[in-house]
C-alpha cells in the first residue's frame, strides 16, 4: 500500500503541500484543481517544470489530480458549450498528468442543471467519459469516477452503470469510503461491489477531527480491500484542523498502523 495527500487537506500553494508531505514521509501527493484552471500551475510548462522538480527534491510521486474544475464545468451541464470546455480541460489534465507520471484523474460525478434526475445526469457523464476516453487510453491516464455528495454518482451501483456504459479500461473508480458512509451506504459492500475496478481510494472518517476517531470501522475497509485485492494509493482527504502538518503526520500514521 501506498499513502498520498489530497492537497486540500493542507492548504497552501502547491510548493508548501508538496515540500511538507515529503517531509511528513507520504508517498505521494494529489493535487486539486479548482475552477480557475488555466491559472493553475499545471497549466503551464514552467509551472509543470517546477512541480517535477519540487516532487523530486521531495522524494515523491505524483499520485493523482483532482479535477474538482468539474464543480463548475460539468459533463452533466446542459450547455453544450460548457461541455466542451469540459472536454478541453479533461484532455489538457489527461496531458499533464502523463507528462508527471501520475496514472490516476480523480473525477467527481458532479450535478448539471438544477432539479435535473440522476438518470439524465449519468446518461450525459457517460456520453461525455465515452469522447475523453481514447485520449486517456492514448495516454495511458485512468479517468476515476468518485462517489461525491451532490451529482448522481453517489453509490456503488451508479459508478458502475457509468463505468459499464463506456466499457473503457481507462475509465475506472475512485472510491472513497468516508463519503460512502454519509451517503448512506456501507463502505465494506461497496467496495465488494466495485472489486478490481477501483484504482484509488480516498480515505476520511466522518465525524471524527482525525482518522480512527470517527464513524468508520477502518478494520472491515482494510479486510474489504485486501479481498478485492486493491494495494494501491489510500489518498487522505481529512480536515486541515488548526494544524495542518500535525493533523497530516497523525493520519498517516493511523494509515501505516492500520492499512
Amino acid at each position: 500500500m501506498r499513502y498520498g495527500l489530497m492537497s486540500s487537506a493542507m492548504p497552501g500553494p502547491y510548493e508548501e503541500v508538496i515540500g511538507r508531505a515529503g517531509e511528513i514521509g507520504f508517498d505521494g501527493v494529489e493535487l486539486d484543481v479548482g475552477a480557475e484552471y488555466e491559472e493553475n500551475l499545471l497549466w503551464r510548462p514552467e509551472g509543470r517544470a517546477k512541480i517535477r522538480r519540487l516532487l523530486s527534491q521531495a522524494g515523491l510521486e505524483l499520485a493523482s489530480v483532482c479535477l474538482g474544475t468539474f464543480w463548475r464545468y460539468s459533463f452533466a451541464d446542459p450547455d453544450a458549450s460548457v461541455r466542451e470546455r469540459a472536454q478541453r480541460f479533461t484532455r489538457d489534465a489527461i496531458a499533464w498528468c502523463a507528462e508527471l507520471g501520475a496514472g490516476v484523474i480523480l473525477v467527481p460525478i458532479t450535478p448539471g442543471a438544477e432539479g435535473e434526475d440522476q438518470a439524465t445526469a449519468r446518461s450525459a457523464w457517460i456520453e461525455e467519459l465515452r469522447k475523453a476516453a481514447p485520449h486517456a487510453q492514448e495516454k495511458k491516464v485512468r479517468l476515476a469516477v468518485e462517489n461525491v455528495g451532490r451529482g448522481s454518482g453517489r453509490t456503488a451501483d451508479a459508478l458502475l452503470e457509468i463505468v459499464a456504459a463506456v466499457d473503457s479500461p481507462y475509465v475506472r473508480v475512485y472510491y472513497d469510503f468516508g463519503n460512502g458512509l454519509m451517503l448512506g451506504g456501507d463502505p465494506v459492500a461497496e467496495i465488494e461491489r466495485l472489486g478490481e475496478r477501483i484504482v484509488q481510494v480516498h480515505a476520511k472518517d466522518p465525524k471524527g477531527e482525525y482518522m480512527g476517531e470517527g464513524q468508520v470501522e477502518m478494520a472491515a475497509v482494510k479486510a474489504a480491500l485486501e479481498r478485492v485485492g486493491y494495494d494501491g494509493y489510500l489518498v487522505l482527504e481529512t480536515p486541515p484542523t488548526d494544524d495542518p502538518v500535525a493533523a497530516a503526520a497523525r493520519n498517516l500514521g493511523f494509515l501505516r498502523e492500520h492499512f
